[in-house]
């Protein structure tokens, strides 16, 4: 007990030291830290393996803009960050600096994450230009692109989850979500108001504070 205890403790420390000076927080007592983005989120797990004592790595997006059937947030864009691999423990001596490069690495791929999504235009256009296999990336294109004032876009990409088969229940959330927003599109304002209902309701249920500027570089426009 006392060798896991230090194994967590480890984690915990190293964690901290890279990502608490550039603006992430911890969830409770998990190996899950955040970084608020307000309408996303960027999430930091030091996954733990189911067969030997170590970690993984993932760092990526979470878009609040979805509403999930059950809470909690989860990796919209990017995941394990590979070339880390898993990190084994054996013993502190030998966890600790390998744990403490893991860290740094993650801090260093909240930064990436951060200057890629640096607006609405920016997450946008690397969202339309992402494969959309899968109804998830287009939902999540749709949304951003009308975010982003791209009506046309975004109402080729509803319409593809529209045409799309449906392979899932989860796929059925996507599709009912996506034809409830496409009918707002002809409207921006509104558009934006039930995005934002769906954004305030997902921070609330991921112990998020609440926040009053979501949108601010559309309140120019719109």
């Amino acid at each position: 007990m006392a060798m896991q205890n230090e194994h967590g403790r480890l984690i915990a420390n190293a964690a901290k030291a890279a990502l608490a000076p550039i603006g992430c927080f911890r969830r409770g007592q998990s190996r899950v830290w955040l970084s608020d983005e307000r309408f996303w989120a960027i999430m930091v797990e030091f996954q733990p393996s189911g067969f030997s004592k170590g970690t993984y790595l993932n760092v990526g997006a979470s878009w609040l803009w979805y509403r999930k059937s059950n809470l909690g947030l989860n990796f919209s864009y990017g995941y394990r960050v590979a070339d880390v691999g898993f990190i084994p423990f054996e013993a502190p001596e030998q966890f600790r600096p390998l744990i403490g490069r893991a860290a740094a690495r993650a801090a260093d791929e909240v930064r990436a994450l951060r200057a890629k999504f640096c607006n609405l235009s920016a997450i946008s256009r690397v969202l339309k230009a992402e494969p959309h296999g899968l109804l998830a990336h287009l939902f999540h294109a749709a949304v951003a692109s009308g975010l982003n004032l791209e009506f046309d876009a975004s109402r080729q990409l509803f319409s593809a989850i529209e045409a799309a088969e449906v392979e899932s229940d989860r796929d059925r959330e996507y599709k009912a979500q996506a034809a409830t927003l496409a009918a707002l599109l002809d409207e921006p304002v509104a558009f934006r108001a039930a995005i934002r209902a769906i954004i305030d309701q997902r921070r609330e249920e991921a112990g998020l504070p609440p926040i009053e500027d979501c949108f601010e570089e559309l309140d120019q426009v719109l």
